[in-house]
């Protein structure tokens, strides 16, 4: 069995551990991402792809935190993504792969979901006073950070930082703190518009909350697991004809391999 075939083997048992630990104390999550785009498109893991994104609305997500160390097997744990502050991976304990420039075991990466202003002036401000605030704390962790293309300007500040070595006198918790108190500004319930703040698709995840709504049973390879109740919006805001497959050339795994299996 290929890396790739082990990987997602055990990422499956993890989430059908995680979503029989939601279903027991009723907490609300949405498959996300390039997950959700396999669960639609392949009813189960994009050939290529090795990781599973799931995001929950904040309260839900902040109870899971409480509630977690109850219920996942000893071999999982709950850490926060040390190149990703606002981002929660449960981890596989007994496994160990190269993701990047560091080793940890296999993951499921967990999002909250937050409100947000409605399009226009409001919402344009608020995206670049999130953005100012995300770039901060990208820059205390520059020395773990993976490289990946950011865009011009980003990049470019990226680069003098590293020359500069400016990021080492930032504090990742502070700023981390800073940006999550601004990202809760516009609480879930009492908002119109939400998403995954801090996604990589950043403006396209920030949706009418009738798109998240009430959970829908999608199949995952041979279990079922929840998509947005308007799946379809979600995808198309994100991937445009998320139908077609990429080229070839595109159909590439992430830079994620498995080293050994300690049990």
């Amino acid at each position: 069995m290929s890396d790739l075939k082990q990987i997602q083997k055990i990422e499956l048992e993890m989430l059908q551990v995680f979503h029989e630990i939601c279903q027991k104390h009723q907490l609300t999550y949405y498959a996300v991402g390039g997950t959700l785009l396999g669960a639609i498109r392949h009813k189960g893991f994009i050939p290529w792809d090795d990781d599973i994104d799931i995001a929950m609305p904040r309260d839900d997500y902040e109870k899971f935190t409480e509630i977690y160390s109850k219920d996942l097997p000893f071999y999982l744990s709950l850490v926060k993504n040390p190149a990703n502050l606002n981002v929660l991976q449960i981890i596989n304990n007994n496994t160990v792969i190269e993701v990047g420039k560091r080793q940890q075991g296999i993951f499921i990466d967990v999002f909250p979901i937050d409100g947000c202003p409605r399009p226009g002036f409001r919402r344009k401000i608020y995206n670049l006073n999130i953005l100012l605030r995300r770039m901060l704390c990208k820059l205390s962790v520059l020395d773990i950070l993976e490289n990946r293309d950011r865009g011009t300007i980003e990049n470019s500040i990226f680069n003098i930082a590293k020359l500069t070595k400016i990021y080492k006198v930032l504090s990742p918790q502070k700023l981390v703190n800073n940006l999550e108190k601004k990202i809760r500004t516009y609480p879930y319930e009492s908002s119109c518009y939400a998403g995954v703040i801090l996604g990589r698709y950043r403006k396209k995840e920030l949706l009418p909350k009738r798109v998240w709504g009430k959970p829908r049973k999608v199949r995952f390879e041979n279990i079922e697991i929840n998509s947005p109740n308007d799946a379809e919006s979600y995808l198309t805001s994100l991937y445009g004809d998320y139908m077609k497959l990429p080229p070839k050339d595109k159909q590439i795994a992430h830079n994620i391999r498995l080293i050994k299996m300690l049990k």
